[in-house]
């Protein structure tokens, strides 16, 4: 991140392809948002950041809370998009999918630890978070295992509660240099007595 806060977030030209342009202009409300906080997030200062006038963050967010909604969306995808995929993707065993999952997880909580914070759990932030989606997704995912008898899990429910828990643990409490995948993983697979048949 350039040590200029009003510095833009990207090389900027008069004229950029409209996705290029809504890039630069959520890449500069994030980082705004990590410098600065909630409060302090302006549609001026984005667009000062963002190399663009402020009349441009206009024509992409009618508003603050757009853009911030636009970086929730994206956070949501980061947390779910992939493991839908992998539940839908054939050949996979369920412990290869459960072990997708976590990875997946693992690498939006260290690798975009503060933002979503500030996103969801800060003054300002949705009241909606996709934790709560991701709990639904590890439900069905267990519930199906154990239906595949690849898992013995009575209670996908509590189990998926146990998890969500288990799993926020280590992500908050480890330093983002350390990759914690694998011993998630492992823990996940001995919750729920993991047996992966042959796919």
């Amino acid at each position: 991140m350039p040590a200029d806060k009003s510095a833009p977030a990207q090389p900027t030209g008069r004229f950029q392809p409209p996705d290029v342009r809504r890039r630069q202009i959520l890449d500069a409300t994030a980082a705004l948002l990590l410098d600065d906080g909630y409060e302090a997030l302006t549609v001026s200062r984005v667009a000062a950041r963002a190399g663009v006038a402020k009349g441009t963050v206009y024509l992409y967010f009618g508003s603050k809370q757009e853009l911030l909604a636009a970086l929730q969306a994206e956070m949501w995808d980061r947390v779910l998009q992939q493991p839908t995929a992998l539940l839908k993707q054939p050949g996979l065993t369920w412990t290869e999918r459960l072990d997708g999952l976590v990875a997946a997880w693992v690498a939006a909580e260290q690798d975009h630890h503060e933002l979503y914070h500030r996103l969801f759990h800060e003054p300002g932030g949705s009241t909606e978070e996709p934790m709560t989606a991701a709990r639904d997704l590890l439900v069905t995912l267990l519930a199906e295992g154990h239906a595949a008898g690849e898992f013995d899990v009575p209670d996908p429910e509590l189990t998926a509660d146990f998890l969500t828990h288990a799993y926020a643990g280590p992500c908050h409490h480890t330093r983002t240099d350390t990759d914690v995948t694998t011993a998630v993983q492992g823990l996940f697979r001995r919750v729920v007595a993991a047996h992966p048949a042959v796919p």
